[in-house]
């Protein structure tokens, strides 16, 4: 039996070297034999790869099947690809609780993707109980492991009131925060807050995200 880690850096390695062609179809056999011998990577890999026809034929049924190896075998991004397969209706039929309750496991891993989802189900009552404590405990979770939507989401939720009293100088900073995380729409919102806000509100606010200092973590 080949060992399935060589097989799954093999398949890495000519992912790299290839725009297509015969390299990546051997490096989607490659990636297909190591997830057959329970690699849990290459058995999400191998899900996209389907997801998306790289290297092989699309085939969404199949891509399902890879992902769901992949969750059983403990990849928090693998239960995530398997969740969203579920949320949106791909190659099964829409089931939000369901994706709900596997974006849950793939949260424990400390998926960002999983958290962002989970923020918005929560908040919005989908697939399960309206929870905006919930909600805001996943993003922030996300926004601390760096993650810019998750920041983003923070702030349009203490901006807007979601589940508590409006809170501007919160909402500055979480979108100070997504702004250094990357985020393309935090500088918009802030733009949108300062004419409301009085200086000290901002300072203040300045003050805040500096404490949180996520993005220097």
């Amino acid at each position: 039996m080949r060992d399935p880690q060589h097989l799954f850096e093999a398949a890495h390695r000519l992912m790299a070297q290839s725009d297509g062609g015969a390299t990546l179809e051997r490096a989607a056999k490659l990636m297909q034999e190591a997830a057959d011998l329970n690699h849990a990577g290459a058995a999400n890999n191998f899900g996209a790869m389907l997801q998306y026809g790289r290297g092989i034929a699309l085939s969404l049924d199949r891509a399902l099947v890879y992902y769901q190896k992949a969750a059983e075998l403990g990849l928090a991004e693998g239960a995530f690809n398997l969740g969203f397969m579920h949320l949106h209706g791909l190659a099964t039929n829409k089931d939000a609780v369901l994706a709900r309750r596997l974006f849950e496991q793939a949260a424990a891993g400390n998926d960002v993707d999983a958290l962002t989802h989970l923020g918005r189900m929560a908040m919005l009552g989908e697939g399960g109980v309206q929870d905006f404590a919930a909600a805001r405990g996943y993003w922030t979770t996300g926004a601390k492991l760096g993650d810019g939507r998750c920041a983003f989401n923070l702030g349009i939720a203490n901006a807007g009131g979601h589940g508590a009293p409006p809170d501007f100088k919160m909402a500055y900073a979480w979108f100070l925060e997504a702004e250094k995380l990357g985020n393309e729409g935090a500088p918009t919102e802030l733009k949108k807050l300062r004419p409301v806000m009085s200086q000290i509100e901002i300072e203040d606010a300045e003050k805040l995200s500096r404490e949180m200092s996520i993005s220097a973590n």
